[in-house]
């Protein structure tokens, strides 16, 4: 395979730029509530709204629905009573699933989706009282979180969901406008479960006039609240602002969500050969948990393992972690061509600096920051220097710490001017815009 071909793939693919996202988009997407049915007087119905971004990936999508014990919930979504529901989101398109308020009394769950493209996800909920819709309340996807956070009042609307299998407490906490803790409990949910309630209700010693905020934690640290509020006034509801933190964040979800966002990008990378790396055919995601940051390719399973260590040792750049993610899938990408490179030299010399360079590439076709690569060698470098921390194997390499030097950091830059150096490159201009667009203010001998 050429080089010119290679790249000509990159460029029909992905365009002059890398895929970029809208804030939100995910590829694991996660409703606290739903609520179906109810008395005549007082019903209400929820959509679930999905739209996908890409231009030209379409999206497969599975929604996992369950009630409040953290049973699979039956609801009809519009094609009939599921706990599950598959569907497909064409590119740039979108899809509304709407429940039919089948009962007579409020069902309630929550709902997980996953999705191998990232897509923006939308709950709504309607009230409807004798046939006429009086209220609807958007909110949008959310992820889990060490803490969430919310304005409050007595009145407030607090739905708790459990991502966990087993069942799980969680601590509310009530605290005034001048930030004094006036009244906390701890909440259970079911695995799998859901709760809602007004926080007068677990709170029954705040005033009748409260008005501060919510604080949300998990009884036992290190574990994760999937939580939403809503503001109540008697008959007035509104929705509020998103409270999960924006970091530390949920780790197995964000190294998803940079996997199959390489991966979406990855067909293009071995246009012309018979085993290309994509979303229909791709490597197997292993997240391990083990207490040391590694990351590895397995060419016999076919497996690229990320352990949840190096995700926090990336703490929040997702574009470190698409470098090392990606580095990872160009070994598969090497050992599915049967050679040990797949753009330099088969030699085994060339085998990483090969893989970077592919990385680098995948990394810029996915929308990524190439310049995330030199952060992540420096992370690793540093890491490196306590004993233990890094795991003796990282990357199956025989002298792991040779992976980490300084050296290797800053042969970063050159592997980002290697990448845009190719002659197709040049000529159809994929660097030069991308540069005025997410790097506008670098001085001009800066490759990106």
């Amino acid at each position: 395979m050429t080089q010119r071909a290679f790249l000509i793939g990159i460029l029909t693919a992905s365009g002059c730029f890398g895929q970029f996202y809208p804030t939100g988009a995910n590829v694991n997407l996660y409703f606290p509530h739903l609520a179906d049915g109810g008395p005549v007087y007082q019903q209400w119905q929820t959509s679930l709204e999905f739209v996908n971004p890409h231009p030209t990936l379409t999206a497969h999508v599975s929604v996992q629905l369950y009630g409040d014990q953290g049973f699979p919930l039956s609801l009809d979504l519009g094609l009939g009573a599921h706990t599950l529901h598959s569907f497909t989101v064409p590119p740039l398109g979108s899809v509304t699933l709407r429940s039919t308020i089948a009962s007579d009394k409020v069902v309630t769950g929550q709902a997980m989706a996953t999705s191998d493209v990232p897509l923006q996800g939308t709950v709504l909920f309607r009230s409807i009282a004798y046939g006429l819709a009086s209220v609807e309340l958007s909110a949008p996807a959310t992820l889990p979180t060490s803490r969430y956070l919310s304005p409050a009042t007595g009145d407030l609307g607090v739905a708790l969901a459990n991502i966990s299998g087993s069942s799980k407490f969680f601590q509310v906490t009530a605290v005034d406008a001048s930030g004094t803790t006036v009244s906390t409990a701890m909440v259970g949910v079911a695995g799998l479960g859901h709760t809602s309630f007004n926080l007068s209700e677990k709170l029954p010693s705040i005033s009748s006039d409260f008005r501060g905020s919510v604080v949300i934690t998990p009884q036992i640290p290190g574990d994760q609240v999937l939580a939403w509020t809503v503001n109540s006034n008697g008959s007035v509801l509104a929705t509020l602002p998103s409270g999960p933190l924006e970091w530390p964040i949920s780790h197995p979800d964000r190294i998803m969500l940079v996997f199959k966002r390489l991966l979406g990008a990855a067909p293009a990378l071995l246009v012309g050969l018979h085993n290309n790396l994509s979303l229909q055919n791709p490597p197997t995601l292993s997240i391990s948990s083990d207490p040391s940051i590694n990351t590895s390719a397995d060419a016999a399973s076919d497996t690229v393992q990320i352990s949840l260590a190096l995700s926090e040792l990336m703490s929040d750049s997702p574009s470190e972690l698409a470098f090392l993610v990606a580095h990872e899938l160009a070994h598969i990408a090497q050992y599915r061509s049967g050679s040990l490179t797949v753009l330099l030299p088969n030699d085994l010399a060339n085998k990483e600096a090969d893989a970077d360079l592919m990385a680098m590439i995948l990394v810029l076709s996915a929308g990524f920051d190439p310049y995330g690569a030199a952060g992540a060698m420096g992370k690793l470098n540093v890491a490196n220097g306590s004993s233990g921390l890094v795991s003796s194997t990282f990357d199956k390499l025989s002298d792991p710490s040779t992976a980490f030097s300084t050296a290797r950091m800053n042969s970063m830059l050159g592997v980002i001017t290697q990448a845009c150096s190719y002659t197709t490159l040049s000529s159809i201009g994929y660097c030069a815009p991308y540069k005025t667009a997410i790097h506008p203010h670098f001085p001009g001998s800066a490759p990106l």
